[in-house]
Protein backbone atom coordinates (compact mmCIF):
# COMPACT_ATOMS: atom_id res chain seq x y z
CA UNK A 1 0.00 0.00 0.00
CA UNK A 2 1.47 3.31 -1.08
CA UNK A 3 -0.20 5.21 1.73
CA UNK A 4 1.78 3.59 4.54
CA UNK A 5 5.01 4.76 2.94
CA UNK A 6 3.53 8.26 2.62
CA UNK A 7 2.47 8.30 6.27
CA UNK A 8 5.87 7.00 7.36
CA UNK A 9 7.60 9.79 5.42
CA UNK A 10 5.28 12.42 6.90
CA UNK A 11 6.11 11.06 10.36
CA UNK A 12 9.78 11.31 9.50
CA UNK A 13 9.34 14.95 8.48
CA UNK A 14 7.51 15.69 11.72
CA UNK A 15 10.32 14.13 13.70
CA UNK A 16 13.09 15.88 11.78
CA UNK A 17 11.43 19.31 12.00
CA UNK A 18 10.66 19.05 15.71
CA UNK A 19 13.27 21.70 16.54
CA UNK A 20 12.50 24.06 13.64
CA UNK A 21 8.94 24.91 14.68
CA UNK A 22 7.44 25.51 18.08
CA UNK A 23 4.60 23.10 17.23
CA UNK A 24 5.38 21.10 14.08
CA UNK A 25 2.18 19.07 14.25
CA UNK A 26 0.02 22.19 14.13
CA UNK A 27 2.15 23.63 11.32
CA UNK A 28 2.00 20.50 9.17
CA UNK A 29 -1.69 19.99 9.92
CA UNK A 30 -2.48 23.45 8.56
CA UNK A 31 -0.09 22.98 5.64
CA UNK A 32 -1.40 19.60 4.48
CA UNK A 33 -5.05 20.51 5.07
CA UNK A 34 -4.64 23.65 2.99
CA UNK A 35 -2.93 21.99 0.06
CA UNK A 36 -4.79 18.67 0.04
CA UNK A 37 -8.12 19.86 1.44
CA UNK A 38 -8.64 16.86 3.62
CA UNK A 39 -9.54 16.43 7.25
CA UNK A 40 -7.32 13.36 7.29
CA UNK A 41 -4.32 15.48 8.22
CA UNK A 42 -5.71 16.54 11.57
CA UNK A 43 -3.42 16.64 14.58
CA UNK A 44 -4.40 13.22 15.87
CA UNK A 45 -3.49 11.47 12.61
CA UNK A 46 -0.24 13.40 12.38
CA UNK A 47 0.64 12.22 15.89
CA UNK A 48 0.02 8.66 14.72
CA UNK A 49 2.27 9.28 11.72
CA UNK A 50 5.07 10.60 13.91
CA UNK A 51 4.66 7.65 16.25
CA UNK A 52 4.71 5.34 13.20
CA UNK A 53 8.14 6.65 12.29
CA UNK A 54 9.42 6.53 15.87
CA UNK A 55 8.22 2.98 16.55
CA UNK A 56 9.25 1.65 13.13
CA UNK A 57 12.33 3.70 12.13
CA UNK A 58 13.09 1.46 9.13
CA UNK A 59 10.40 1.02 6.51
CA UNK A 60 9.88 -2.58 5.38
CA UNK A 61 7.91 -3.79 2.39
CA UNK A 62 5.88 -5.91 4.84
CA UNK A 63 4.20 -2.72 6.02
CA UNK A 64 2.35 -2.57 2.72
CA UNK A 65 0.38 -5.69 3.63
CA UNK A 66 -1.28 -4.00 6.62
CA UNK A 67 -3.78 -1.16 6.49
CA UNK A 68 -3.41 2.16 8.24
CA UNK A 69 -6.22 1.27 10.65
CA UNK A 70 -4.22 -1.78 11.75
CA UNK A 71 -1.23 0.45 12.38
CA UNK A 72 -3.30 2.89 14.40
CA UNK A 73 -4.19 0.05 16.75
CA UNK A 74 -0.60 -1.15 16.87
CA UNK A 75 0.70 2.34 17.62
CA UNK A 76 -1.40 2.51 20.78
CA UNK A 77 0.67 -0.36 22.23
CA UNK A 78 3.62 1.04 24.19
CA UNK A 79 5.61 -2.16 24.60
CA UNK A 80 7.90 -2.92 21.66
CA UNK A 81 7.66 -6.70 22.19
CA UNK A 82 3.87 -6.68 22.27
CA UNK A 83 3.68 -4.42 19.23
CA UNK A 84 6.02 -6.67 17.26
CA UNK A 85 4.10 -9.75 18.35
CA UNK A 86 0.80 -8.35 17.09
CA UNK A 87 2.47 -7.07 13.92
CA UNK A 88 3.83 -10.49 12.97
CA UNK A 89 0.60 -12.12 14.08
CA UNK A 90 -1.19 -9.87 11.59
CA UNK A 91 1.20 -10.82 8.81
CA UNK A 92 0.71 -14.49 9.55
CA UNK A 93 -3.08 -14.52 9.98
CA UNK A 94 -4.17 -11.59 7.82
CA UNK A 95 -6.69 -10.57 10.50
CA UNK A 96 -9.18 -7.75 10.14
CA UNK A 97 -9.11 -4.59 12.24
CA UNK A 98 -11.93 -5.87 14.43
CA UNK A 99 -10.13 -9.16 15.05
CA UNK A 100 -6.93 -7.34 15.96
CA UNK A 101 -8.82 -5.09 18.34
CA UNK A 102 -10.37 -8.15 19.96
CA UNK A 103 -6.97 -9.85 20.27
CA UNK A 104 -5.47 -6.80 21.93
CA UNK A 105 -8.46 -6.40 24.21
CA UNK A 106 -8.27 -10.09 25.23
CA UNK A 107 -4.52 -9.73 25.85
CA UNK A 108 -3.52 -12.70 23.73
CA UNK A 109 0.16 -11.73 24.14
CA UNK A 110 0.05 -12.25 27.90
CA UNK A 111 -1.62 -15.63 27.52
CA UNK A 112 1.11 -17.12 25.39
Amino acid sequence: MFYNLLYWNIGKQLYLFRNHYSNPIAYFSNYYSYYFGSNFFDRENLRYMRRFYLYFPIYFSKFDKISWNHFKLLLNIRSCQKRNFYFYFLLFTNSSVEELELLIHNRIYERI
